[in-house]
């Protein structure tokens, strides 16, 4: 979610494909939403004429599949990457090692030590996370320095570390605070892709349904009523989704996920309008339909969440700063349309504290939302409530992370450039700083 959420297969599933600078045709793939707790997306081609963004409309024929393979030019290069909220990002690279950087308050970057020991607060550049190789994807989730990250393994093992103030990590011993570095394995479930929310986590099973755990007091672990009566940190199905899905996300309170019809179900604890659609303000337990169809994947921020549907976005929750790109700064309760330029069609999207990006047929990057720390790659400072550009990334855009006021794009050829705050070394430029910084630069992977 990752940050990517899920299109057509599970996107947390997914990885974006490596292929050596003399491959001929890359292997096209579908990234995850799940993956990422970073991109989420339905995959279109390159090449989208100018005209109506959106195909509802019947004024454009669909693109073609766009290709989100990276051509990797050389080593190391990075197939997957994945940051929400918080701040700190991580990737998985074409020889399975996992690396993140950024804020480590909670041991979120995976780096090891006597498990709630004391270790480094952040890293400036990307660490390998400790004793875990053939890595296939990675989630990451965070507010402030807080965070948590878990990496699926080639195997569909699950190894988790970080914050797990509300059980997120799965331990049996259950929810604790303090530090943990280490990855350990999450028992009793073998997972095809996971994204991870603040207090709980979903995950997509090899078995074919949808897992939880972690808080439950909202009712945002989708269990029947046995297990609804208060937090669960192991692994369990989330038998109220009865639905086969293809994406799935959450806020800290409120659990969504994409059926393979297209339609979007929502649950748990209604915050800010959250939810999408009509619903109690104390706990609704039953996952219920918003107002959207033929959606692809869905993707949250703080208090916000966006779906995706053929050529076209649409959010709701909070809007204080505009990050539902709707060219107002009201709370919408329900579904949203994005105003997208004319000539964008979007194949991807992501969210992360109050900013949301989308990447176009074109690989393109565009991003709206908050601005205090030019993550939106825009010099004025200025909070953006309509989708524009970012400018200076000079490739294809294949996956994007969202941090709380930071933002990281891989690019085609397999590098990762990142912008905004630096706070916490969570742009991965070997130095931190408390600068405003709108234009990206290249991280080095050591």
């Amino acid at each position: 979610m990752i940050g990517f959420a899920v299109f057509g297969p599970l996107a947390l599933a997914a990885l974006v494909a490596c292929s050596s600078a003399g491959d001929a045709t890359p292997r096209p793939t579908t990234p995850s939403a799940d993956d990422a707790g970073t991109v989420d997306g339905d995959v279109k081609a390159p090449g989208l004429d100018s005209g109506t963004s959106d195909a509802s409309d019947g004024g454009i024929v669909e693109p073609p599949p766009y290709d989100f393979a990276v051509q990797c030019a050389g080593d190391p290069c990075v197939a997957q990457l994945a940051a929400r909220g918080g701040a700190h990002a991580c990737a998985v690279l074409r020889d399975g090692s996992a690396r993140c950087w950024g804020s480590n308050d909670s041991g979120q970057l995976g780096t090891g030590s006597n498990d709630g020991g004391a270790v480094a607060k952040f890293a400036t550049a990307p660490t390998r996370v400790a004793g875990l190789s053939n890595a296939r994807s990675v989630a990451t989730t965070g507010s402030g320095s807080a965070g948590t990250s878990c990496v699926v393994r080639a195997d569909d093992s699950l190894f988790c570390f970080g914050s797990d103030i509300s059980g997120q990590l799965a331990r049996e011993t259950g929810p604790s605070t303090g530090v943990h570095a280490d990855p350990i394995a999450v028992a009793g479930v073998r997972v095809k892709s996971i994204s991870l929310a603040n207090t709980f986590a979903l995950a997509s099973g090899t078995d074919g349904r949808l897992w939880s755990w972690g808080a439950n007091d909202a009712a945002q672990l989708g269990r029947i009523l046995a297990t609804d009566a208060g937090p669960s940190w192991l692994p369990a199905l989330a038998d109220r989704v009865t639905d086969g899905v293809r994406s799935f996300a959450g806020t800290s309170r409120s659990g969504f996920a994409v059926t393979t019809s297209g339609d979007v179900l929502s649950w748990g604890g209604a915050t800010a309008d959250e939810l999408g659609r009509s619903a109690s303000l104390s706990k609704n337990p039953v996952p219920d339909k918003l107002a959207v169809t033929g959606v692809t994947s869905v993707v949250t921020g703080a208090h916000h969440a966006c779906a995706l549907s053929p050529g076209r976005i649409e959010c709701w929750g909070s809007n204080d700063v505009g990050q539902l790109g709707t060219g107002l700064r009201a709370e919408e309760p329900f579904p949203a349309r994005v105003v997208l330029p004319q000539d964008v069609y979007p194949v991807a999207i992501a969210a992360g504290g109050n900013d949301t990006c989308a990447i176009d047929a074109d690989g393109k990057l565009l991003c709206w939302g908050a601005n205090e720390s030019g993550q939106l790659g825009r010099l004025d400072g200025r909070d953006g409530p309509t989708p524009r550009v970012v400018q200076g990334l000079d490739e294809q855009v294949v996956a994007v992370g969202v941090m709380d006021a930071s933002v990281c794009a891989l690019l085609r050829s397999g590098t990762v450039r990142c912008w905004g705050d630096n706070l916490f070394g969570q742009l991965g430029r070997g130095a931190r700083d408390a600068d405003v910084h709108p234009e990206s630069a290249v991280v080095d992977f050591p």
